[in-house]
């Protein structure tokens, strides 16, 4: 009796079936991939410009003023950290930084998103807007409650509250930042109401803005 052993390998059905799973396989596998990299990208810039709302909050709160440019050395490494290649600033779906300006009091950054073009702020998703008059009111206030504390101190003591601010705030031993409110405009003291006024966002006294302590 005669046998005949098959030659060991793949026949050529063989080999086609494997390419065409493969195939099959890759072609799944890229559009895959490619959705957990553009998930990535959304998770770390909404993270960013979060990052980027509290550090241009606490840059106003320190200046009364938002920063000229998001890679200003006041700002960038002093109210937020550059990150790793200072990517911080850099929008993660463009090869640029983010758009950012300042309006009305209103400091805007965005991304420009998962096609990568500026189509304009109203026309982005990831938009983050910080408004100057959160920090000021809050720095404001700040101010105006350490004033009247010394205030009172200094009037119970039998001092001199006539004059005009910078000078009555020097004699109670306060710097000259204490002159100005959280929107940089000079306080107003008037001595025969014992009232200390700051002109509010607008900065222009006598408006519905003000705030009077």
């Amino acid at each position: 009796m005669t046998t005949c052993d098959r030659q060991s390998g793949f026949t050529l059905l063989e080999v086609i079936v494997v390419l065409g799973v493969l195939g099959v396989l890759l072609g799944t596998a890229v559009p895959l991939a490619g959705a957990v990299v553009e998930a990535d990208r959304r998770q770390e810039v909404t993270a960013e410009l979060a990052q980027l709302g509290e550090a241009l909050d606490s840059y106003y709160y320190a200046n009364a003023a938002f920063p000229p440019s998001l890679t200003d050395a006041a700002f960038l490494g002093v109210h937020l950290q550059p990150g790793p290649r200072g990517t911080a600033v850099r929008d993660a779906f463009a090869d640029r930084d983010y758009a950012y300006s300042v309006s009305g009091g209103v400091a805007t950054v965005y991304s420009v998103g998962e096609n990568g073009l500026d189509d304009g702020v109203n026309n982005e998703e990831w938009v983050v807007r910080v408004h100057s008059s959160v920090a000021g009111t809050r720095r404001t206030w700040q101010r105006l409650r350490l004033c009247v504390e010394l205030l009172a101190e200094h009037i119970e003591a039998g001092g001199s509250v006539a004059g005009a601010w910078p000078s009555l705030r020097a004699s109670l031993g306060l710097g000259a930042t204490f002159d100005f409110d959280g929107w940089g405009t000079t306080l107003q003291w008037t001595a025969a109401t014992h009232t200390l006024s700051s002109a509010g966002p607008d900065r222009t006294f006598g408006t519905a803005d003000d705030i009077t302590i």
